[in-house]
């Protein structure tokens, strides 16, 4: 499993994992009844060009996702976090939300932000595994975690998030040309 940020012209992958969420649990991601595909697509299309969403990617499938929203001054960043439930409880989202509050601190966020309906137990015990003060009000919880500002490590980790994505992209497109070379030239075998 590889965790990435998602580019732009991906985006359809990420409608595709929310559009996967049960009925329940678009509810619960979303904190809203009535999430529709057609909801989600929208939602999704008005993400910014330089909206920030990191995935869980399996076998070319997105299984879970965090999308890091940041207001107009980069002061307080909001992130919504997703994983498709036969991937739930293995650590997926914690690492996702971790991911998502490096990222954050390398944009110079001052705070992490989350807000989901109070009976999402597994989001709120997720926020406060992380550190998040999470308060309750009126059906809803909200969640908050103080940043401090980036460092070498933060910088260094997101930088190696996407060279890890990069080296697994190179080893994929190696993969299939291997696969390709002995399709298409009966008897010849790519280097190993």
């Amino acid at each position: 499993m590889l965790i990435r940020r998602l580019p732009p012209h991906e985006r359809s992958s990420y409608a595709d994992h929310l559009k996967r969420l049960s009925p329940e649990d678009r509810h619960l991601r979303f904190a809203r009844a009535g999430v529709s595909d057609e909801w989600i697509d929208a939602h999704v299309a008005a993400i910014s060009e330089d909206g920030l969403i990191l995935v869980g990617v399996l076998r070319e499938r997105v299984i879970a996702a965090a999308h890091l929203a940041l207001d107009d001054d980069n002061a307080v960043a909001e992130v919504g976090l997703s994983v498709d439930i036969e991937h739930r409880s293995g650590g997926l989202g914690r690492e996702l939300l971790n991911q998502a509050v490096v990222f954050a601190r390398n944009r110079r966020a001052g705070k992490l932000y989350t807000l989901c309906l109070s009976d999402n137990r597994g989001m709120v015990a997720l926020a406060r595994r992380a550190g998040m003060a999470v308060e309750f009000s009126q059906g809803e919880a909200e969640a908050h975690l103080p940043l401090p500002p980036p460092d070498p490590l933060t910088v260094s980790q997101e930088m190696s998030t996407g060279l890890f994505a990069v080296f697994h992209d190179w080893a994929e497109l190696f993969d299939r040309y291997g696969a390709l070379v002995n399709a298409a030239v009966p008897g010849m075998r790519a280097k190993e």
